[in-house]
This record gives C-alpha cells, structure tokens and sequence, in this order.
C-alpha cells in the first residue's frame, strides 16, 4: 500500500477514534438569547460548522426546522436542529430528516408543544452517538479478524493481502450500512410517514 501503516487492528481503531475526535458536538448549555440569521452563520463559523444564510433559509423553506420567531429570530432550538442537521445530512436527505424530525415538531411555528423538547433529543443523540462508537471496540476488531480469514480462503499474493482486506472490510461495512438504511427507510415508511 506504497508506505501507508497496514491496517490491523490498532489502526483501524485510530482511524474510529479519529471520527470521534473529529465529531464536534457544541455545548449549547449557557445559549438563552435570540440571534438574527448572520449571528446564527457566525456562531456555527466559530464552532467550526459551515452554514449559510442560503442553507439555514432553505431548511425553513423546507419544513425541515421551524421558521424564524417572529420571522427573524432563531433561538437555541433552532441551532440544535441545525446542528442535528448538518450531522444527518451526511448520509440522508432533507426529505428524510423531515421525516424524521415531523412526529417531534408538532407546531411547525414554536417549539411549546413538541413530544420531546429539542435540548433532551440533542442531548440523547450525544449519548448514542458515544454508545455507537464504544460498540465500534467489540465490532470492528471482530469484522477486521472475519475479513481476514476470508481472505485465507482466496488465496491473495502476500503483497495485496493488505490492500484486499481493506477492501473486504470496506465493502462488509458498507453492505451492514446499507441494510441499516433500508431498515430505516421501512420503520420511517411505517412509523413516520403520514399514509392517510
């Protein structure tokens, strides 16, 4: 692999700890006050997030988080959403985030009569988030090991042994993450969607 480390089971959990590390969840605790739409771009800047006035008036347009309060004025739950947002989007829609998000935002104009208040969800979703990369400890390990005694099987010149486990292990992530999200999009079909 033309001098990059072989991926053994050390690496492979340097390159797990590396999407922990990376992942930047903001501490929203001490935020009580309204911002305007350039504060919000400017808050997530300094948090190291990239949102535009254009993205943040879109997920409005689109029913993904509530518009502004009195037309201007994003509060705390808001910037939770946002942040909610820009993690999800890396794997779903916008269409399926409103899915997702529709059942807990009942009134699409306030936050007063949700299911769940926002601050509890994001804070719940920085407890699986850290549980999903625990659970990486036990499963990738064990997914590394069965992916290399597949390999013994195929008998792989001792120079591409290296380059065919990262494959293997690459297309056996993938194909678990693929039937996840066929999964999701059968429980939000049923569970989510309003079928009337």
């Amino acid at each position: 692999m033309g001098g990059k480390k072989a991926l053994n089971e050390e690496r492979l959990m340097e390159l797990a700890k590396k999407v922990s590390e990376n992942e930047q969840l903001i501490n929203f605790e001490t935020f009580n006050e309204e911002m305007t739409i350039s504060q919000v771009v400017r808050f997530f800047k300094r948090n190291g997030k990239n949102f535009t006035k254009t993205m943040i008036q879109n997920y409005v347009r689109v029913g993904v988080i509530p518009p502004p309060v009195d037309k201007r004025y994003y509060t705390k739950n808001h910037l939770i959403l946002l942040t909610l947002v820009d993690n999800l989007k890396l794997i779903y829609s916008l269409d399926e985030i409103k899915t997702l998000f529709g059942p807990i935002l009942k009134n699409t104009t306030s936050f007063d009569d949700d299911m769940i208040k926002v601050s509890d969800l994001y804070s719940d979703y920085i407890h699986l988030h850290a549980k999903a990369l625990k659970d990486w400890k036990q499963y990738l390990p064990s997914t590394l090991e069965e992916v290399n005694k597949k390999l013994e099987d195929y008998h792989i010149n001792e120079n591409e042994k290296d380059i065919a486990s990262v494959f293997m292990l690459v297309l056996t992530i993938m194909a678990e993450t693929i039937a996840l999200k066929k999964l999701i999009d059968l429980i939000s079909q049923e569970y989510l969607t309003n079928n009337e």
